[in-house]
Order: C-alpha cells, then structure tokens, then sequence
C-alpha cells in the first residue's frame, strides 16, 4: 500500500501544470518525480509561403503504461496541458508552454486536441502553380463545416505513436511538430476548385470546397510526437 501510495504522490501533476497559465508553485515535488520543461519543437521548421501559420494545443492527457502504476490513477488522468496553447508553425526554435512533474517511466497519451491549422499567405501570387497555391487564407473556416475542434481518445483512436518515456534525470519534454509535413497533410485535406470570379484579380478564382475530416486527423498523428 505504501509503494501506491508513493508512486500517487510521485508522478501526480500538481494542480499548476502549465506555469505560465495559473502561476503556481512547484517547489514541493516529491523526491520521486522529477521537473519537466514542455516545450513546442518544430522540426523540422518551415511553414513555405505561410507568414502567419499557427494552431492550437487544446488539452492532453496520459497514464503510465505500467499496469501497476495505472491503476493507481483509476479513471483519472494526468494533465500536460488543459489550457490552449498556440503553436508559432512559422517558428525555427523550441517555445516553452507548460512545466510539469513526472516519475521517471513511459506514458501513454489517452487524450489530445488540436483545432485546425490557421495559414495566411501576406504575399499570395496571381499565376498559382496549383489551385490551393493560389489561397491565401487556410484557416478552416471555408468551406463551411469545418470542425473547430479535432479530439483523439484511446481507445478507440490508436495514439500509441505519441507514447514517450521519461528518463531518470530528463528535465524537458518536446511536443515535436514536423512543421512542413502538417502544413501539406492539412493543404492535402481540402478540395480546392476554380470558380468564377468576373471582376477578381484571378478569375477563375481559387476556392477551397470540400474538407476531408479523416485525411486531417491522419496529418495529425503522423505529423506530432512527444519526446
């Protein structure tokens, strides 16, 4: 009972698991886990011709995959971020968004989410190579219908590609982006169609007139890891 116990008080996230977001003090850790500074990590970075690029980390959640240490927790779960947290795509360095307190073991990730991808081009051409090069604004807000939230729950979603371990010592944890891959995978997910646009600098004009959920939600988990 005792271990139970100590492992509960070792790999808890305090209430304050995003520092910045409620200013809480972490200074009472057990000597059982350890500090972890969650960072957003582009790599590799490189949003193309988008300037401003961006999305949301909505919430994620985990639980030690060690059975034992599982059932301590019951149907509650740890919080690594349960306040959003806009992820720069244009970015080329780490940002820091949440410090967090884990035993040293591997997790896995039960709940994530994300809302779309909001990409502008400042500098958009008027000969388009491809029909969606000649959008300037991704946003999801076009066509209509486009969820504003994407939620991943496992079961039944497999999120086992973001498990991670933490080792004894480790003090940072990256939520690693493959930046270029995200932005194609998101671009791919859209049905981009010539309509016309008597009047419009390009015409016909580029329209974005389907979305398809899946396609997005696949870009997501094969573009995101946690290490």
């Amino acid at each position: 009972m005792r271990s139970r116990v100590f492992f509960l008080l070792s790999v808890v996230v305090l209430a304050c698991a995003s520092v910045v977001a409620t200013g809480c003090n972490q200074d009472t850790l057990n000597s059982g886990s350890q500090g972890l500074n969650m960072a957003y990590t582009p790599s590799p970075s490189g949003s193309g011709r988008f300037d401003p690029a961006s999305f949301q980390v909505n919430r994620i959640q985990v639980v030690p995959t060690d059975p034992q240490a599982a059932a301590v927790f019951g149907a509650e779960r740890l919080l690594l971020r349960y306040t959003p947290f806009e992820a720069n795509l244009v970015a080329t360095q780490p940002v820091s968004f949440s410090n967090i307190a884990l035993a040293a073991g591997t997790y896995r990730v039960t709940f994530i989410e994300f809302s779309p991808l909001a990409l502008v081009d400042s500098n958009l051409t008027t000969n388009p190579a491809t029909c969606i090069d000649g959008v300037s604004v991704i946003d999801g807000s076009q066509p209509p219908g486009v969820p504003l939230k994407f939620s991943f729950n496992d079961p039944p979603d497999d999120l086992s590609g973001l498990n991670f371990t933490v080792q004894p010592g480790q003090t940072s944890l990256a939520l690693t982006v493959d930046v270029p891959g995200l932005i194609a995978g998101y671009e791919a997910a859209y049905t981009c169609t010539f309509v016309p646009c008597p009047g419009c600098p390009v015409n016909p004009r580029p329209t974005l007139t389907a979305f398809s959920t899946a396609a997005y939600r696949n870009a997501l988990l094969a573009n995101i890891t946690i290490k």
